[in-house]
């Protein structure tokens, strides 16, 4: 059986892009729900100090930086291929994916305004999407 072609030119960047969405995406979601588990462990009643120091000794807390971290290293491979002014609005799907995550994992509940908010950040995403034009023929 003859073994597929490898994907080479516009089908092999796009495939890299998209994965490197996806996993952008993940990162900053899972930074988001990181973080809220470490807040919730947190006592700010005794002063900044003492919540810092917690926060320290907390692996949770540094999993955030890390996821943090690890988000910032694939966001500078995608600007390296990317506008930014076209690359940086596409960020609004982590919105989605941390309400998403919000309502799953920590029972928040969704309600009429925060759904529209939503879709409007759903619709701006695919209008940019839908965007093929370089910005300098956007004009004429």
């Amino acid at each position: 059986m003859a073994e597929p072609p490898l994907r080479s030119g516009p089908e092999k960047s796009f495939a890299r892009a998209l994965g490197g969405w996806g996993l952008f995406i993940a990162l900053e979601t899972a930074t988001q729900i990181a973080f809220k588990f470490a807040g919730a462990t947190l006592d700010d009643s005794h002063g900044l100090a003492p919540m810092v120091a917690t926060a320290a000794h907390n692996p949770v807390v540094w999993l955030g930086f890390a996821l943090y971290f690890l988000g910032f290293l694939v966001w500078m491979t995608i600007l390296k291929d990317l506008d930014l002014g076209r690359a940086f609005p596409m960020t609004a799907v982590i919105y989605i994916a941390t309400l998403a995550s919000a309502v799953v994992l920590f029972h928040e509940m969704l309600n009429p305004t925060r759904i529209a908010g939503v879709a409007l950040i759903a619709l701006g995403v695919v209008a940019l999407a839908a965007d093929t034009k370089p910005a300098a023929d956007a004009d004429g």
